[in-house]
């Protein structure tokens, strides 16, 4: 349980850092206006224009592409360029620039697969990745001004909706082979902190934003009619999970018109008022556990007020504009907005998720439209048509630009900002200690509440049985490491999946092999696998095992035990061959009978035979009959019969002429003239009173 969890919440949130005065509206105390803000997807440069008459303080752009020839450091020459034209552009403008980064769905080699797992876990795309990352950070830091940055939308999600705790991720972060990576965990945890850690070093000017997302819990908060409080709170664990501190957090209500999902088939998509009120809910949970402000991004721009929006492509229907400003248009009333403002929400980016939504400007040249109005009211929960004639040519009707005029000629309401305890200068708890970071109870400058955190006892030694397995604390629970360890919930068990190996270095006496293990179910799995080695693993890599003789049970190391869907986990090994020496010259009497191997005991054919037990005396008799005779050579028929009154497995000796080239139905040595032969597997045991026969040929 994070310390600070039990500390009394007074729904205070954190300043965002600010590096520069010449912003003008990320609302940063002390640098930039205190107020609400509203923003807006704008690109490419040169769409400052599309602003006119709409008083926005924020602009957003997708910085993507692949990471190839078409990503966004080749939109422009030379290198970067773009960059460096649309920060200015926006600084010029008086806009504070949002970075949208999202380059590992587009990215190769499995471009477009959402969620990107596979991508994640491919080492070069990765590294190319970082090194993107880190030349925008630099382009950035060239540009001097604060500039948000909001990390890779739904990537975090997608993280939690995999697992709750981030470590169970795979990411290959260490092992992308970036120098900087070195040392961070091959997970998502090691990601979020590599991430931060490059913007602390190339461009400190960076406010870094994370996406949470409403649906990461796989109970969606809105189509599930999940618990707000319940999903905020699991989120907000999955964010302190991650071990790393962003500066303020990004979230969304859809990224599609509701009109368009209608005309799509899924008419549910469609919001109810209380459903407004769910997702505040949610953020407000959010936004108080972890005390970080909310930047609501990408919401649709449609509405159902204006002829324009006729569910055509570029033309449709939503209802979260005007939820905020249609009462802020038709009479100043701002309550929808403050209920938000209160909840942590700092400013709202409105924008299209997808070239088909409505925009806020004419994007498809098609100038006023004003078709006739539709009936919509089954799907859009409203009591009217859209039958109000467009304001202009916007693709919206308009509405949009004027409820942001409105509300800015109104007067933007203030955030709810002050002096917190943890930044006052006063010893507020009386510990002796002031303010972050002297003061033990504060975990940042923004924190609320410097009273000290009360001592919590260890999950696995606070004689509880926390996970409800029918054991208590270490070392009796299995999900207890020791006694210090903060969570007795039992591994998952591993899941058997197939191995496959190949030899990639052999030398007789042990050999090297490379093994595949793949995940063919539709699900991400603790893996384990078995194989069968040739002798004693002497070195194994990329994962941990066990050995019983030959049989050999590997499961992955603590960066890989977890394989998506569809993934495969690589790991090696090398070993030695086993040497075993034959019974008859391992110098021991095996069977008792006061003689040690070939040739002095009777029972071993030869040096490698592995059977020295004694046949029974005259029990078992030979006799030999020729088949052909060539004068240089001949072939002969051998008559084995057991005279005794068990079952024996047979051994006999003959004297023959010349050397055998060819014998069957038995195995043999030969020394001189006397030919050993003994039964093959399947007629080796002879019954009482039965017969086998065995053939040769020999050259004299």
């Amino acid at each position: 349980m994070p310390a600070k969890a039990l500390k009394r919440s007074r729904a205070t949130f954190p300043l965002l850092l600010a590096l520069s005065t010449t912003t003008s509206a990320l609302p940063l105390a002390g640098n930039t206006p205190g107020v609400l803000s509203f923003g807006v997807g704008n690109n490419p440069i040169g769409g400052i224009s599309r602003l006119s008459g709409m008083p926005v303080g924020y602009r957003y752009q997708y910085f993507t592409g692949g990471l190839g020839g078409n990503d966004w450091r080749n939109w422009n020459s030379p290198d970067g360029a773009f960059a460096d034209l649309w920060l200015k552009e926006s600084r010029d403008a008086g806009l504070t620039p949002v970075v949208t980064y999202y380059n590992l769905v587009p990215a190769t080699p499995y471009a477009y697969e959402d969620p990107p797992f596979r991508n994640l876990q491919t080492a070069a795309t990765m590294k190319a990745y970082f090194e993107n990352w880190i030349f925008l950070l630099q382009r950035i830091k060239a540009y001097g001004d604060p500039v948000v940055v909001h990390l890779e939308p739904d990537l975090f999600g997608y993280f939690q909706w995999n697992d709750s705790d981030p470590a169970n991720t795979a990411v290959a972060v260490a092992s992308s082979g970036l120098p900087q990576a070195i040392g961070y965990e091959n997970n998502a945890r090691g990601y979020a902190k590599l991430m931060a850690a490059l913007r602390d070093q190339y461009a400190p000017n960076v406010v870094l934003g994370w996406h949470a997302s409403a649906w990461a819990t796989r109970t969606d908060l809105i189509l599930n009619q999940g618990d707000p409080e319940a999903i905020g709170l699991a989120t907000a664990n999955f964010y302190r999970a991650l071990g790393t501190a962003f500066d303020v957090m990004f979230s969304e209500f859809s990224d599609r018109d509701s009109g368009y999902y209608q005309v799509n088939g899924q008419a549910q998509r469609w919001w109810k008022p209380e459903d407004f009120d769910r997702y505040r809910r949610f953020i407000a949970k959010l936004s108080s556990e972890l005390g970080q402000e909310v930047i609501l991004w990408q919401i649709p721009v449609g509405n159902t007020l204006y002829r324009s929006g006729n569910n055509t492509t570029g033309h449709y229907q939503d209802n979260r504009a005007e939820y905020f400003l249609q009462s802020v248009l038709e009479g100043g009333d701002t309550t929808h907005l403050e209920q938000y403002r209160d909840a942590g929400v700092v400013a709202f980016l409105f924008g299209a998720g997808q070239d088909e939504q409505t925009r806020y400007f004419d994007a498809l040249e098609d100038g006023v439209t004003n078709p006739p109005a539709i009936d919509n009211r089954t799907y859009n929960h409203t009591d009217h048509l859209n039958d109000r004639t467009a304001l202009n040519a916007d693709d919206d009707g308009g509405f949009l630009r004027a409820g942001i005029g409105e509300y800015y000629a109104n007067g933007a309401l203030a955030l709810n900002r002050g002096f917190v305890a943890c930044n006052d200068g006063v010893d507020n708890d009386g510990d002796g200690a002031t303010d972050y970071p002297a003061d033990p109870g504060c975990v940042s400058a923004s924190d609320g509440d410097e009273t000290d955190p009360l001592p919590v006892p260890a999950v696995c030694a606070d004689g509880l049985d926390n996970d409800g397995d029918g054991l208590t604390d270490y070392p009796a629970d299995p999900g207890c490491a020791s006694a210090t360890d903060a969570d007795e919930s039992n591994p998952p068990l591993p899941t058997e999946l197939p191995a496959s190996l190949r030899i990639t270095g052999d030398w007789g006496s042990g050999y090297c092999a490379d093994v595949a293990v793949t995940n063919g179910t539709a699900a991400g799995v603790v893996w384990k696998t078995t194989f069968t080695a040739q002798g004693p693993i002497q070195n194994l890599w990329s994962a941990t095992y066990t050995q019983n003789g030959k049989q050999v049970e590997a499961q992955g190391a603590e960066w890989n035990t977890t394989l998506a869907a569809g993934a495969t986990a690589n790991f090696g090994f090398c070993a030695e061959r086993t040497s075993v020496t034959p019974v008859c010259s391992d110098g021991l009497d095996n069977d008792g009978d006061g003689l040690a191997d070939y040739p002095d005991d009777s029972g071993c054919n030869s040096p490698t035979d592995t059977d020295e037990t004694d046949p029974i005396p005259g029990s078992v008799s030979a006799a030999l009959s020729i088949d052909s005779d060539w004068g240089s050579g001949y072939c002969a028929t051998v008559d084995v019969r057991n005279s005794g009154p068990t079952s024996e497995l047979w051994r006999i000796s003959l004297a023959i002429e010349g050397q055998v080239d060819n014998l069957w139905n038995a195995v043999y040595t030969q020394a001189g003239p006397t030919l050993n032969a003994a039964g093959a597997d399947w007629n080796k045991s002879l019954p009482a009173g039965g017969s086998t026969q065995f053939g040769y040929c020999a050259q004299r």
